[in-house]
């Protein structure tokens, strides 16, 4: 089923192997345009896997995957940002001899955006509160501000489509907070987003939509609160 706005992304019995694993067992799952879709799962569950096969990092083993009525299974991920879909990544891996606007700068060289290049840094920095330090050298940030950091240069591709792989891990709450009301901005700038997360928490104060994985399939679609009365969802996540 697709939540809101006309169908963005559409994703049916995707199988991703590694060696006689399979860690992508068939998922299924619509996305529908300018909404944020939460993504959760106990760990091994293939939720970070998804994600990577969705931007291009790892490539499919059967299945498809439809943008904007368009397949982009199997492209590679540069062509897949030019599509407009980009990520985040769970640990932040900025360039660390590069300034911040360098970084943001060299993603919206490479990315889909046309028009003016540098309206589009300034936007990115501003969105994610970086423009105080957009001088300073990647590696002399703290670890919330690379974060903040990937998400401006996955921003600065101007994506239709943005995959958020757990960007809570390692965060305060005071951070956390920050960051749910940051992803609540860059929603109501049209962007939509699938937000993976442990924290059932985090994504609540994002989204009603939760999607939760088990064994690299569907467990569940439907509101947080759904999910936390489910008896199987309680099972995966408890271990009850």
């Amino acid at each position: 089923m697709s939540h809101s706005g006309k169908e963005l992304l559409k994703i049916k019995g995707l199988v991703k192997k590694f060696g006689g694993f399979r860690a992508l067992n068939g998922i299924g799952m619509d996305v529908g345009e300018g909404c944020i879709v939460g993504l959760a799962g106990p760990n091994g569950s293939g939720k970070t896997t998804l994600i990577n096969v969705i931007s291009g990092v790892y490539r499919p083993d059967g299945g498809s995957i439809e943008f904007c009525g368009r397949s982009v299974y199997k492209l590679p991920s540069h062509k897949i940002v030019r599509r407009g879909i980009n990520r985040t990544f769970q640990v932040p891996r900025p360039l660390s001899s590069l300034t911040v606007r360098e970084t943001v700068k060299l993603a919206a060289v490479y990315g889909t955006c046309e028009g003016n290049k540098e309206e589009t840094i300034r936007q990115a920095l501003e969105i994610v509160e970086l423009e105080g330090v957009k001088d300073v050298v990647s590696a002399g940030l703290t670890f919330a501000q690379q974060k903040m950091l990937g998400l401006a240069t996955a921003l600065a591709t101007k994506p239709k489509l943005l995959l958020i792989d757990e960007i809570a891990a390692g965060l305060s709450h005071q951070e956390l907070f920050k960051i749910s009301q940051m992803l609540l901005r860059i929603r109501n700038t049209g962007i939509t987003m699938i937000v993976v997360e442990h924290h059932l928490g985090f994504i609540d104060a994002l989204t009603s939509d939760v999607v939760v994985m088990n064994a690299g399939g569907n467990l569940f679609r439907g509101s947080i609160q759904e999910a936390a009365q489910n008896d199987e969802v309680v099972e995966v996540f408890l271990g009850r």
